[in-house]
């Protein structure tokens, strides 16, 4: 079986048609106009509650207090001085954090502390609630007590794209608000000056101690200096200068061995020429010339000399002349001469070479000396510049912690403060707390709310058929009618005979009207037959077989009502007979048509009960002999009308649907659910019935979905229907419509 769809779930057009979840805006309408007044009842009470308990709250005053919260200390002593003494930055998010520290801070319990050390004796016991001591010196426990009390009264809020901070109190006592916003102000920011303080006191013990520190270290590191300056011998000449002269040594001594060297091996070839020069004739060797001697030029002169004058006497006289002799004389003591200043020349350049020789060993000698002086200064360098570098070190500590200690100081004495206060608190004239607009809207609202939630969950569970569109839409057919709500009767009569007690009343309007779109529905088949069922008992179909066939009798048409439902029947108690015989036992011929058939007082109206129950009610519908009494019957009457158990119990309905002309469903208003509803028509059309359409009983039509124009045109205490049709104007009816109204009560069907 389908599950109960909700109120925003329409079911579709056909029953073979998937069902598909849409909101259903005509039935929430309905919903609102008909229990709107939930709504407003629930926002009355939530306004009231609102009205009553802002009454009943205690006043609340707030009063702040501005400060401005600086990550920088101000730049009294020079931009040096202040990144000396703290930690700042220019970062956009060291300063969001610092700020949110600080505030952090300010709502600790350490401040709040601080806070209610500063308040008078009265006005802390006050806070405390016993104004009896307040004479009396606070205890530990009571000011912690009044700490806390005083961090429950504040609130710090940052402005934003600001460094500004209000630090708020919300009390009972307007004058009590102003204090502690006060006192926890001045403790803030004397707190933070203290700190600051005593970091820089702590700042100024630690610089003098490692300024003594340095101070020792610096003479201990002098000491070992001038030590190895007296040990090296460079106190009246410095290292430095040591190490110039013997690089500068090293580079004399250095060319003089290079100028000797060159010198000897110039020395050593002019010797080699020399010796080589008197292996040979040195008067054909032109490079005799090379020593650069006036002596061998001239004697090479006065030999060239000689011997052109020889070569002249040859040619002049004879061979062996005198004067021919004489010349090869001269020549031969020009030969000798130079051959022996050659040797002199020789004896002398090897002295000159040999005392070159002498000098460049000598160089040489004090060369690696000054190599060895270099090499020992250099590594004395290395301890100087390690205990120059030692003691540099230390005097630089040291002039940097002296600067240190005197900024301190400095900043000790001009006691710098990065937090200053802006505005101070002020008494709170009237307060702030509770806001009777703001109480009173949100009980409006918060009503508002229930009410909605409460016909939302009211209308979310119930199922059930309220308007023309629904019930056409679950049952896939089209409404015939509906009956409204039956009116109170004192008497005795039986409401099923109402409309023919009553001929001109509302219901019975209602009536004729459903019985003309029965018979016009179908304009080209005469419907002869009918049957009645619902989906679940106890939704009046009885009640309605009746109206109809008195409705059709009353028209002039021979009827006949048949109580179909064999297994609880019913119409005999309306028309108060006690039959022996009935359908049953026409069924199985125990008895003829004018037995069971009974007269009613509705003229042209006849009856045929059930008879005897029998125990097999489907059976008997499916026989043979069923059909001869439903073809006998058909030659007896114009208009049959069958009253069918409900369909969702017994197949009865199914098995007479299939031989009627058609099957009409009774469905009650706001009793029949829609899963019911459509389960009925499924069953209908699964075995192909004929459903001529829907009839809504009991139909409150104050609540009645989508009514005709004319049943909404009066204002009477029954709604248009009973308004439009006053003019039937008898005094029955007027008393019928102050009896009120009330539903049929029905008997077990």
């Amino acid at each position: 079986m389908a599950e109960p769809l909700g109120p925003f779930d329409a079911a579709p057009a056909n029953n073979n048609a998937p069902a598909q979840t849409q909101v259903d805006w005509k039935r929430i309408f309905h919903i609102v106009r008909n229990y709107f007044w939930i709504v407003l009842l629930t926002c009355g009470v939530g306004v009231s509650l609102a009205f009553f308990v802002t009454k009943k709250q205690t006043p609340l005053y707030r009063t702040s207090c501005s400060v401005v919260i600086s990550s920088q200390l101000p730049s009294y002593l020079g931009s040096t001085v202040k990144s000396n003494l703290a930690e700042t930055s220019e970062d956009f998010w060291y300063e969001q954090r610092y700020l949110a520290t600080q505030i952090e801070v300010i709502k600790s319990r350490n401040i709040a502390l601080l806070a209610a050390r500063r308040l008078e004796n009265v006005d802390l016991h006050q806070l405390l609630g016993q104004p009896q001591f307040a004479h009396r010196e606070p205890t530990e426990e009571e000011l912690q007590r009044a700490a806390g009390v005083m961090r429950g009264m504040i609130q710090v809020i940052p402005v934003p794209e600001s460094r500004l901070v209000n630090i708020s109190a919300v009390s009972t006592m307007p004058l009590m608000a102003k204090k502690v916003a006060d006192a926890i102000t001045e403790a803030f920011i004397d707190d933070n000056l203290e700190r600051r303080l005593s970091s820089t006191k702590s700042a100024s013990t630690w610089l003098e101690s490692q300024l003594l520190s340095l101070r020792k270290k610096l003479d201990e590191d002098e000491k070992r200096l001038y030590e190895f300056k007296l040990k090296n011998n460079i106190l009246a000449v410095s290292l430095e200068a040591r190490i110039q002269s013997t690089t500068g040594l090293i580079l004399s001594r250095s060319n003089s061995v290079e100028t000797l060297d060159g010198m000897a091996r110039e020395l050593r070839a002019k010797i080699q020429q020399v010796r080589r020069m008197r292996t040979t004739d040195p008067t054909l060797d032109p490079s005799a010339d090379f020593l650069n001697k006036p002596a061998i030029v001239s004697l090479r002169s006065r030999y060239h000399s000689a011997q052109e004058k020889l070569k002249e006497v040859q040619v002049e006289v004879m061979e062996r002349h005198e004067e021919v002799i004489r010349q090869e004389r001269i020549l031969d003591v020009v030969r000798g001469q130079l051959t022996s200043e050659l040797a002199l020349s020789e004896d002398a350049l090897v002295a000159e070479y040999q005392l070159k020789e002498r000098n460049l060993q000598e160089s040489r000698a004090l060369m690696l000396q000054a190599q060895e002086e270099a090499l020992a200064l250099a590594a004395l360098d290395i301890e100087h510049s390690k205990l120059l570098r030692e003691r540099n070190e230390t005097a630089k500590l040291y002039e940097l912690v002296l600067s240190r200690l005197k900024e301190t100081g400095l900043a000790e004495e001009l006691k710098t403060n990065n937090i200053r206060l802006l505005d101070a608190a002020q008494i709170p004239l009237a307060p702030f707390k509770p806001v009777l607009w703001l109480n009173l809207a949100l009980g409006l609202a918060l009503g508002m709310f229930f009410g909605v939630a409460f016909l939302f969950l009211l209308f979310y569970l119930d199922n059930t058929i309220k308007s023309q569109e629904e019930a056409e839409q679950y049952l896939g057919s089209s409404l015939l009618g509906y009956i409204p709500l039956l009116p109170f009767q004192s008497g005795g009569d039986p409401n099923e005979l109402y409309i023919f007690k009553h001929p001109q009343s509302p219901i019975a309007e209602s009536v004729r009207a459903m019985r003309t779109n029965i018979l016009f529905m179908a304009p080209d088949r005469n419907l002869r037959t009918f049957s009645l069922t619902s989906a679940s008992p106890l939704e009046g179909k009885t009640t309605l077989s009746t109206y109809l066939a008195i409705s059709m009798a009353m028209g002039g048409e021979k009827t006949l009502l048949v109580d179909a439902d064999m297994r609880r029947p019913r119409l005999h108690k309306v028309f108060g007979l006690k039959p022996k015989f009935g359908l049953s036992s026409l069924i199985v011929k125990k008895s003829g048509y004018d037995e069971s058939i009974v007269h009613s007082p509705v003229p042209n109206l006849d009856l045929l009960p059930c008879g005897p129950i029998p125990p097999n009610p489907s059976e008997l519908l499916q026989s043979s002999n069923f059909k001869d009494v439903y073809a006998g019957l058909l030659e007896r009457y114009d208009r049959i009308i069958f009253d069918s158990p409900p369909v969702g119990l017994v197949t009865d309905p199914a098995i007479i649907g299939q031989i009627v002309d058609g099957i009409m469903v009774v469905m009650r208003y706001g009793k029949t659910t829609r899963h019911l509803l459509r389960n009925t028509s499924k069953i209908l059309a699964g075995v192909k019935i004929n459903i001529l359409g829907g009839i809504m009983n009991y139909v409150d039509t104050h609540r009645w979905g989508d009514r005709p124009y004319y049943y909404r045109k009066g204002r009477g205490k029954r709604g248009g229907y009973y308004a439009y049709y006053s003019h039937y104007g008898s005094d029955e009816s007027e008393n019928e419509e102050k009896s009120g109204e009330k539903p049929t009560p029905e008997e077990k069907n």
